[in-house]
């Protein structure tokens, strides 16, 4: 079960990606990307350390959170706010839709928290600043799926 975690990774930004080609999620109009960032204007979504056991029921089903950031590095502080702010109401929207769906049947959703408002941390010499927005999701996992 040691890939549960890039499943789910995986499935979220396939998920918000294909929300942005329907136009259902502006202002983002460039897709997020499974990587820490490298081009100013991109959403990037990594994972953060932390993901651990929440809960176990008696037929040994693991509920587990697992914690991601998504970033954006740009001049325009207006527009990273709105395109994570954006993303924040998607994700918390989650939890009433239950789209996120395993591929591999490593997971099952249950719930997803965003656990920061978008914030600032960073700004370089140019005037480049770095926003971020952390959220923890919430999935169940054992080996019998």
């Amino acid at each position: 079960m040691k890939n549960s975690n890039f499943d789910l990774q995986t499935a979220l930004v396939k998920l918000i990606n294909g929300y942005i080609d329907e136009g259902s999620l502006y202002p983002i109009e460039d897709h997020i990307f499974i990587q820490f960032l490298d081009k100013d204007d991109h959403l990037g979504l990594v994972a953060s350390p932390g993901a651990h056991i929440v809960d176990v029921d008696y037929s040994g089903q693991a509920k587990w959170v697992y914690n991601y950031v998504a970033t954006i590095r740009t001049k325009n502080r207006a527009e990273a706010y709105d395109k994570l702010n954006k993303l924040s109401e998607f994700l918390q929207h989650l939890n009433k839709t239950k789209e996120l769906v395993s591929r591999t049947h490593s997971f099952i959703f249950d719930s997803i928290s965003v656990s920061s408002d978008v914030h600032e941390i960073q700004e370089d010499l140019q005037g480049t600043v770095t926003y971020q927005l952390d959220v923890a999701v919430f999935v169940y996992r054992n080996g019998e799926f």
